[in-house]
């Protein structure tokens, strides 16, 4: 049996790696080298996927099937198979990492790994055709047409280039739908004017964002001051949302009571309803109490960050306009930094794509893996955990 493999990420190479148990494989990349993302995710240090229980915003019903009851199990089980040491025990938030914390390390397994099975692997060899002719394939790439059995197609999103087109026209040729592309967890762009002291300032903090004035999403974490706009996991889990409300009036509320240690230092993401906030009572007493014991000067000493306590207070007023201001610092979003995205929002509808075996339910012999597919999910490893579950699944079906 013959195999192809458009694209060689992590989902690809994994499928091409189960596949060749029982197959000829080939994979074609349209870059000088295969794997090149995978050395960029997790700063450098490659968070391959969570052991906590999986949050997924778009398609999570799709990627909850995919993982099943025990994907982390499994997946360390192919890392071992592989040869790649990951670490025993997760870090905050079921964050997993390559035990050397190194990206270099995974895929330099991931590549010996298909040279040892005899995995074909021909670079710069961008595919932009599939044709079926009865139950078999062709993929025509780099001019040259392939022939296959079997094509699996894990080509990645234009996540992080600023473009919003990719490979996904090799699907939607066949038939299948498209869900129109956002990008997601990236920085927002925000009117700084007046805010300048903050770049660089890390805060905990409760983000929601609105649109209109209305409120549309919640969000929960760290949150990071730039010169240019805000990001952190509280923002960036937003930036979706907040790119499909282009053309409204769009701002950020950070309530910061996580940092005034009058509400829990959480991480989450929920679409707006759950009572997130506290009542700006709670921060308006903290302040009466210590004005009680405090001169007004000192009131934000050993409370708030200096430069932030400096913004805060302008104009010295009085404990309800601080207290609202604390729970209520609004920015003006005027956009988003879609060449910073780590994932894309949207994608091939997975309606017509089994999560068991990542088979299209329309083209017998098509499997589609990874960021194709329109499933993202949070920061912390959840989106390349996916990405490889999916190419194992894809690769071991196919031949099965």
């Amino acid at each position: 049996m013959d195999i192809l493999v458009i694209g060689g990420g992590a989902s690809g190479l994994a499928a091409a790696i189960c596949a060749s148990s029982a197959a000829r494989v080939t994979v074609l990349e349209k870059e000088e080298r295969p794997g090149k993302k995978i050395l960029a995710t997790g700063n450098g240090r490659c968070n391959l996927m969570n052991d906590g229980e999986p949050r997924y915003f778009h398609g999570e019903k799709f990627a909850r099937s995919v993982l099943g009851p025990d994907g982390p199990r499994r997946l360390r089980a192919f890392f071992d198979d592989i040869g790649l040491n990951v670490m025993s025990r997760a870090e905050e938030d079921g964050r997993v990492y390559p035990a050397t914390h190194q990206a270099a390390s995974v895929l330099d397994a991931l590549r010996a790994t298909c040279a040892r099975r005899g995995v074909r692997i021909l670079a710069s060899s961008p595919a932009d055709m599939i044709e079926t002719r009865g139950g078999a394939f062709r993929v025509r790439a780099g001019g040259q047409w392939h022939s296959a059995d079997r094509v699996i197609v894990s080509c990645g999103s234009p996540a992080g280039t600023g473009e919003r087109k990719g490979s996904y026209g090799l699907v939607t040729g066949l038939g299948h739908a498209m869900v129109p592309l956002l990008p997601a967890l990236c920085p927002l762009e925000c009117d700084m004017r007046s805010l300048g002291a903050l770049k660089g300032l890390r805060i905990p903090a409760v983000a929601t964002l609105k649109a209109d004035g209305a409120p549309v999403a919640q969000a929960g974490g760290e949150v990071l001051f730039g010169d240019r706009g805000v990001s952190g996991i509280a923002v960036m889990q937003l930036s979706a949302d907040a790119a499909a409300r282009a053309g409204s009036h769009v701002t950020l509320s950070l309530d910061l009571s996580p940092l005034l240690d009058i509400a829990p230092r959480d991480h989450f993401r929920f679409a707006y309803g759950r009572d997130a906030f506290r009542a700006p009572g709670d921060a308006r007493a903290l302040l009466l109490s210590r004005l009680k014991r405090l001169p007004r000067e000192d009131l934000f000493t050993g409370l708030l960050p200096r430069v932030l306590a400096g913004v805060i207070d302008r104009g010295r007023p009085g404990a309800e306009e601080l207290a609202g201001r604390l729970t209520d610092f609004t920015l003006t979003v005027t956009g988003v930094r879609a060449d910073a995205a780590q994932v894309m929002r949207g994608g091939i509808d997975t309606a017509l794509f089994d999560p068991r075996t990542m088979e299209s339910r329309l083209v017998p012999g098509l499997y589609c893996t990874g960021e194709m597919l329109d499933v993202d999910g949070d920061c912390g490893g959840f989106n390349l955990m996916f990405a490889f579950l999916s190419g194992i699944a894809a690769g071991s079906s196919c031949v099965s």
